[in-house]
């Protein structure tokens, strides 16, 4: 199965291969986050149950859309279980701008920026 993240609003979406990420995160470095504040930037939409059985020793991935907004694109189910277990906080793989529009599907920085600037709108 190809995995996908997907955001978008009226002027277009980004996707990113995160098979494709995947396979290079070992080069891209881990930062702390705390889990409450992560969390209620990124409503949890999932399978609860499913994510009670997730390892939450396995870093997540976040990247900077822009200055002062950083977007889960894998880990939300991991997210809430540490979040439902009471932990403070949890280590993600943080990508800059540079380093995650690699890894965008048909990159367009037109559409990027139209989407990214309506984001928290």
């Amino acid at each position: 199965m190809e995995q996908k993240y997907q955001i978008g609003n009226e002027y277009g979406s980004i996707m990113w291969d995160i098979e494709k990420l995947l396979r290079d995160i070992k080069k891209f470095r881990i930062k702390t986050f705390d889990v409450e504040n992560l969390a209620l930037n990124n409503p949890f939409h999932g399978n609860r149950e499913y994510a009670m059985t997730t390892d939450i020793t396995q870093p997540l991935i976040i990247v900077n859309l822009t200055d002062n907004i950083d977007k889960l694109i894998d880990g939300n189910h991991r997210l809430q279980k540490a979040l439902k277990l009471g932990i403070a906080t949890i280590d993600a793989y943080y990508l800059s701008f540079e380093e995650h529009c690699n890894y965008i599907v048909d990159f367009n920085e037109s559409i990027y920026r139209h989407v990214v600037s309506h984001w928290k709108k």
